[in-house]
């Protein structure tokens, strides 16, 4: 277990040093994994509640300097396209009055998650961080950033989506 746990350490940190990985194609659909969790303002959030719209799934911790850096543009996005999309931000095995003392440094206006056992981060084989898995309305997993996101690729990639699903 402590071989697993400092691979996952050091995948984390490796990912934190800014690089970006395109998603692999794969050949058939790849339904996201559901869950249901507390998010720091009390509310609970299940991902198959949100079928129908888009949805970002933001995998994050405090002292990741690349998380830092694109929780302003994951903000964006979500009010830009808030009534076409949720973001959701799971915070990484970090207590909350840490989580809440670095949103009053960076705001957001998405949800703050909160994954107490680790599941959903062991559900989708999160091996860094930052890590983004965008979700189609129909829960399947269309693209996973490994890294930061670019803003402006993030919004090509989500308007070519939601064209190519209304097509």
């Amino acid at each position: 277990m402590k071989i697993v746990i400092l691979l996952m350490i050091s995948g984390w940190m490796a990912a934190c040093s800014g690089s970006t990985t395109p998603p692999a194609a794969t050949e058939a659909p790849f339904y996201a994994p559901d869950f249901t969790l507390d998010s720091l303002n009390g509310l609970t959030y299940t991902l198959s509640g949100l079928r129908g719209r888009w949805v970002i799934v933001n995998f994050w911790a405090t002292w990741c300097e690349p998380c830092k850096r694109e929780m302003p543009d994951l903000d964006a996005l979500a009010a830009a396209y808030a009534d076409d999309l949720v973001v959701l931000g799971i915070n990484v095995r970090e207590n909350s009055d840490l989580i809440r003392t670095f949103l009053d440094d960076i705001p957001v206006t998405f949800p703050i998650l909160i994954d107490p056992n680790d599941q959903v981060l062991i559900d989708y084989v999160v091996t860094g961080l930052p890590q983004t898995v965008l979700v189609d309305p129909q829960g399947i997993v269309i693209f996973r950033a490994f890294g930061p996101i670019d803003r402006e690729a993030f919004i090509d990639l989500l308007r070519d989506a939601v064209t190519d699903s209304t097509s």
